[in-house]
């Protein structure tokens, strides 16, 4: 008698970011190449080294798409820099803005990027990572405000103001910062807008790490949220030379990752001390062709702006139908108010958060799930501020979770939610 060999399920990854590969606008890219290439005075042009603050042109087209998209009154071309890789590098920033002896926190927003805390112990900060906890409208401004004031005054007591000591001097460091903020869009606007910063704190935003800043904003009426530079630039006690943010951009998850272009938006004071730290010296031809020509808005709005707005209300209603009579829930936050007493979800870009019940671990349901159901997602514990004294929310870390839609279909999205819930009546809650 034949045996019946169990098929294997399908693997299924709601962890990666990455745009499904259909999503890829190729055909815009091929004929950028084409463009740029045949054209014989622009082919070598870009053929040779660039300016190390980034080509002249793709600047001057990304200040007039942000304009457009934020609605600002004019194009800031002279404040953007362009960088060879998708993420402005944080290494980079704590390079040029930071000491380790005169900077005394980094403050993260939970759940953070996974793989930032390393990069702020390297740089001297060990034992000084903070985790910031959020609520409904972002970040927890009384937390954050209090625990900066007791790190300054315990600094004052101690009388680290008076010595003043510092390994990085002037002229080379002529600005560097207290305090380091890392958050991202939904976190930060409101927090910037009831911290007085007093020029010693630097807010370092990522706007397009994700799909956040893109999707949601082309897709709303205007005006869209606001940036958290544009907010720190409408806001009086700041430092106008220096300012206090800094704007950290990608078209990693619009034209690819593989593209490795970004940009960053300052004052232009602190874009010419980032030139110094962060050089160029190449050109992204084919990203400002489809740029100036108006094939990236166009994807952005016909392909990318419905596909991920499809597949958000899918896994919302998945997540309501399979896991909401087990307890688990969505987390959003509260709606975002334009100006005209509107509201818009603030859903990020292309993953939405989750918790299980309590008393479930959220690492435990992951494990399980890839181990025996052949589907990976990311747990918050992996988000969590290493070392931070547990002062944020542990309870609501331990049993949340992170899905991305931008991957998989939509099919393996819905499938993906009943394999969570298979886990958690199969493993977690069996009586």
């Amino acid at each position: 008698m034949a045996i019946e060999a169990t098929v294997p399920q399908p693997h299924i990854n709601l962890q990666r970011g990455w745009p499904s590969p259909h999503l890829l606008p190729a055909k815009a890219l091929l004929a950028g190449a084409d463009g740029v290439l045949s054209n014989t005075a622009r082919a070598t042009d870009v053929m040779l080294y660039g300016p190390n603050i980034g080509d002249p042109a793709l600047r001057k087209d990304i200040a007039e798409w942000l304009s457009r998209l934020y609605c600002l009154r004019s194009p800031q071309a002279q404040i953007q820099k362009l960088r060879s890789r998708s993420q402005l590098p944080r290494s980079a920033l704590l390079s040029g803005f930071t000491d380790p002896v005169y900077a005394r926190r980094i403050w993260m927003v939970e759940p953070t990027y996974f793989l930032a805390c390393t990069i702020f112990e390297d740089a001297g900060f060990q034992g000084r990572l903070t985790g910031v906890p959020e609520g409904d409208d972002g970040v927890d401004v009384e937390f954050l405000r209090a625990r900066i004031n007791d790190v300054d005054e315990e600094a004052a007591k101690s009388g680290a103001d008076a010595q003043e000591t510092t390994f990085k001097n002037s002229p080379q460091y002529p600005k560097l910062y207290r305090h380091v903020i890392t958050s991202f869009p939904r976190s930060a606007i409101q927090a910037r807008k009831h911290t007085h910063s007093r020029g010693e704190r630097l807010w370092l935003n990522w706007l397009g790490s994700g799909f956040t800043g893109h999707s949601k904003s082309a897709s709303m009426p205007p005006p869209p949220p606001p940036r958290l530079i544009d907010v720190d630039n409408s806001l009086p006690g700041g430092d106008l030379k220096w300012g206090n943010a800094v704007s950290n951009g990608s078209f990693s998850k619009v034209l690819g990752p593989g593209m490795r272009c970004g940009w960053a938006e300052a004052t232009p004071d602190f874009i010419t001390r980032l030139n110094l730290v962060l050089q160029v010296n190449s050109r992204r031809p084919l990203i400002e062709h489809v740029l100036r020509t108006g094939n990236m808005e166009d994807h952005i709005r016909q392909v990318l702006v419905p596909t991920y707005k499809a597949r958000c209300a899918i896994v919302q209603q998945a997540i309501e139908e399979y896991l909401g009579p087990l307890g688990g829930n969505i987390d959003i936050g509260r709606p975002y108010n334009l100006p005209a007493g509107n509201e818009t979800e603030q859903v990020m870009g292309g993953f939405i958060n989750i918790t299980f019940p309590e008393g479930i671990a959220a690492d435990d349901v992951a494990a399980v799930s890839l181990k025996d159901y052949n589907l990976r997602f990311l747990a918050s514990g992996a988000m969590r501020v290493r070392g931070s004294s547990g002062m944020s929310n542990e309870a609501l870390l331990s049993r949340g979770a992170r899905l991305c839609w931008a991957w998989e279909e939509e099919y393996m999205l819905i499938e993906g939610v009943k394999r969570i819930a298979s886990v958690l009546k199969e493993k977690f809650l069996v009586s």
